[in-house]
């Protein structure tokens, strides 16, 4: 259960901690005193989408922190799998004016995506805005199998491991060619393809070394000229330099124990030889500079070749020759196929057939749950004043089997008698929806993972004695989990365990949202309040006393 509730900085919250308690907790106060905002804070550390407008103004950074305690077990175990082990969990989250966001679960950092599955594990958040939910075909089937529990958790682990099996045999049929046409089709390609790569007698690196000798011949004449030229300037004085370097380096040997000359005499050896060297080289290069046409169009054909090739098979001869392998695999793979693909084929019949005996059993399940709860909602439905309401869940078979089975499940309702069954976007109101949420999850709390319910004024359009009956079944889901709910009616609120009332204070340059928790007489003033509005009056407050006391007497 949620036990306390830290915000900073949160619209009209400067500062606030709430502890809560086990049981029906209620908020109260007036029209705008600040107590959504106090949902919206716990709904943002929960993992909700950032809405920037909650951030208070003048202030950088806005934060929540949630601690959860009493954990029951089926949550721990769903928190585990999410690597969560503690059994205490602090939730903390904070934003800032400049657009960045922390998110820690136990102090430990995590992502928004994880934040918000650990919160969809803890709370179920209901309000008008979270009814829209309701309105959506696929959630039904999602609620229809919650409240199926185990049995219908386990049949649906059993299709989805047959179902993964099935695509895997699927995948693995297609990679060995499909069909007899298909296989053969992709066995002329390979063919093709592989004697392509073959013919080209392929040699790692020599599109490089082909690009390098293109280049040298395409510039054959340049080179050819400035070598030319060097040699002229260096064959005009090289003899007689050389010489000159030569008789210096023997003047210099007849001086020993000197350092500094033999480092000199060294150094004018060295650029002797590097002078010879260098004639020796430029002299070469120039005799291969000669251009050869027909060495460049065989050249060019080649380089085209492997730029194709390359291009089609992988970018690099390395990636062509390891293509190559592949297809030499993969077409050997094909031959051998036909007993493969047969032994598949017989495994695929065999795990379709189970698919189609789990999907059906958990059909009869799903039917099974849809005429226990029918039942039940449309009893609720009628003691929340709609007399002549009728609920049915519509089954409709899909052409495929999936994972989750081959139905289509809606929740088709009537709120009149003699009405048509419809979808509920269709015909139910905006209190007809509230109602039938409420219906919904008195019978789906049990079943439900969350031990934290929020309800945001679920009462709106419900008066008079359909309140006591809202009051009284929003008790009862306390027998399964705690309850936090903002309600303007006397008649729910007297059925509260725990009350809390939020109001603003105004001072000449801001507004501030405070929040107190109510004890004895001051829970029958506030109730007195809801009765009478701001004049209280002595038959106010005895009419609260009356309504607590039969409240409190029906829980």
């Amino acid at each position: 259960m949620l036990q306390s509730l830290t915000i900073k900085n949160v619209a009209l919250i400067s500062s606030l901690s709430i502890d809560f308690d086990k049981g029906f907790n209620v908020l109260l106060g007036e029209t705008g005193a600040g107590k959504s905002i106090i949902f919206d804070a716990l709904n943002f550390v929960l993992g909700s989408k950032i809405d920037k407008s909650l951030l208070r103004t003048g202030e950088s950074t806005m934060r929540v922190d949630a601690l959860f305690a009493d954990i029951k077990d089926s949550t721990l175990s769903l928190l585990k799998d999410l690597g969560i082990e503690e059994d205490e969990i602090v939730l903390s989250r904070t934003y800032s004016q400049d657009g960045k966001s922390t998110i820690r679960i136990n102090g430990m950092p995590t992502t928004q995506g994880i934040l918000k599955e650990v919160g969809e594990i803890l709370v179920s958040s209901y309000s008008q805005h979270e009814s829209i939910d309701l309105l959506k075909n696929k959630n039904h089937i999602i609620m229809l199998d919650k409240y199926g529990g185990d049995k219908i958790k386990n049949l649906k682990d059993c299709l989805k491991d047959s179902y993964t099996k099935f695509k895997d045999i699927e995948r693995k049929i297609k990679e060995l060619g499909g069909s007899d046409f298909e296989r053969e089709r992709t066995k002329s390609l390979l063919d093709y393809q592989i004697k392509e790569i073959e013919d080209a007698r392929l040699i790692a690196g020599e599109d490089e070394d082909i690009a390098e000798r293109l280049k040298f011949l395409n510039n054959a004449e340049k080179i050819y000229q400035t070598i030319t030229l060097c040699e002229e300037l260096l064959s005009e004085n090289s003899d007689a330099c050389i010489n000159n370097l030569q008789q210096a380096s023997g003047l210099l040997s007849s001086i020993t124990d000197i350092n500094t000359i033999e480092e000199c005499k060294e150094r004018l050896d060295s650029a002797r030889y590097e002078i010879e060297d260098i004639c020796e080289t430029l002299s070469s290069l120039k005799s291969e500079a000669d251009f050869d046409e027909n060495e460049f169009e065989r050249l060019d054909r080649r380089h085209d070749l492997l730029k194709s090739l390359m291009k089609k098979y992988g970018g690099t001869i390395e990636n062509v020759l390891k293509y190559l392998e592949d297809a030499k695999n993969k077409y050997d793979e094909l031959e051998n196929s036909a007993m493969i693909i047969e032994k598949l084929e017989k495994e695929k019949d065999q795990t379709y057939n189970e698919m189609k005996k789990l999907a059906n059993d958990l059909t009869i399940e799903r039917n099974k749950i849809a005429n226990e709860i029918t039942g039940r909602i449309t009893k609720e439905l009628r003691e929340l004043g709609m007399k002549s309401a009728s609920f049915e869940v519509k089954f409709d078979k899909l052409n495929d089997i999936t994972a989750d089975g081959q139905d289509s499940v809606e929740f088709i309702f009537s709120a009149n008698k003699g009405q048509e069954l419809k979808s509920l976007s269709k015909t139910a109101s905006g209190g007809e929806l509230s109602r039938f949420m409420l219906a919904v999850k008195s019978i789906f709390a049990e079943a439900s993972t969350p031990q934290t319910l929020i309800f945001d004024e679920i009462d709106a359009g419900i008066s008079g004695e359909t309140g006591n009956i809202v009051g009284q079944k929003l008790y009862n889901i306390t027998k399964y989990a705690q309850v936090l709910c903002i309600t303007h009616l006397p008649q729910v609120a007297s059925f509260g365990d725990n009350f809390y009332y939020v109001s603003k204070e105004e001072t000449a340059d801001t507004t501030t949202t405070s929040i107190k928790q109510l004890e004895g007489k001051d829970i029958i003033y506030d109730l007195a309040r809801m009765i009478g509005g701001n004049s209280i009056s002595e038959i106010a407050i005895e009419h609260a006393k009356e309504m607590r006391q039969k409240a409190r007497g029906k829980v």
